[in-house]
């Protein structure tokens, strides 16, 4: 009887939008049903502000909650993607261990990149850490804004290195292949030779396979800008590797 009318309470109090979180406190007192319906109740809360969502998540969390838990970042990773708040929809799917929406995330901060030629969220993505190994999309986003951080640092031997891998592990999407050869432009026409005979053949391999009909043919067939970007590329690394022998071959006659 003590049990039924502690959950009968509790149940009254998280009808309440300010006393909710004193229910759960009795529900605590009730060993018997009282996690059950807690599960059900904390269901039901309507999560109208990140804060509120927190506080819950933070009550599932303490009670090793695990589903309640995946939900309620599911659930705030939508309202985030839906109003456009790409950082917030990628913590919250981290946060889930979602790698399903975290690569849905992840595409939509390249596109992004893609129309703007920068990257919004920067100290989420910077800060990434081992949570990048969710989803090799997430991963190429952290490691693809690596990249730009070694380049802008001027570290290009150590860019063009991280650059390559990432085109030759094949965690890159098809469609960002073509970025990815346009950004090794500037490294090509460095002063210094960056990218040795190998990296340089790695390349021109990479080309091959986009223009080959491997990736995407008929894009580059239908785009005139695609396919002046493959000619200078073409020319560029044939540039570079001429260099290499020639700065190779001086080296062994020393």
């Amino acid at each position: 009887m003590r049990e039924f009318l502690l959950l009968e309470y509790a149940s009254g109090l998280f009808s309440h939008h300010s006393l909710w979180q004193l229910g759960v406190d009795y529900f605590d007192h009730c060993p018997e049903y009282g996690r059950v319906y807690l599960e059900l109740h904390i269901e039901r809360i309507p999560l109208n502000t990140e804060q509120k969502a927190l506080k819950v998540l933070r009550i599932c969390e303490q009670r090793q909650m695990h589903e309640q838990v995946r939900s309620i970042c599911k659930i705030m990773a939508m309202k985030a993607l839906r109003n456009n708040r790409l950082g917030s929809a990628l913590s919250w799917s981290i946060r889930a261990k979602d790698a399903a929406f975290a690569t849905l995330i992840s595409d939509r901060f390249l596109k992004d990149y893609c129309e703007r030629g920068r990257f919004s969220d920067l100290d989420l993505i910077d800060n990434l850490g081992p949570s990048m190994l969710l989803s090799d999309r997430l991963t190429f986003l952290g490691k693809y804004r690596e990249f730009h951080r070694l380049y802008g640092e001027k570290r290009f031997s150590e860019a063009a290195r991280l650059l390559l891998m990432l085109m030759t592990a094949h965690i890159a999407p098809c469609s960002f292949w073509m970025t990815l050869l346009t950004d090794a432009l500037p490294l090509l026409e460095q002063k210094e030779v960056i990218f040795s005979a190998e990296q340089t053949y790695e390349l021109m391999q990479c080309l091959e396979d986009l223009t080959a009909g491997k990736l995407d043919k008929q894009k580059l067939q239908d785009d005139d800008v695609e396919t002046m970007k493959v000619e200078m590329l073409r020319l560029a690394l044939a540039r570079n590797l001429a260099r290499v022998i020639v700065k190779e071959g001086t080296l062994e006659g020393s």
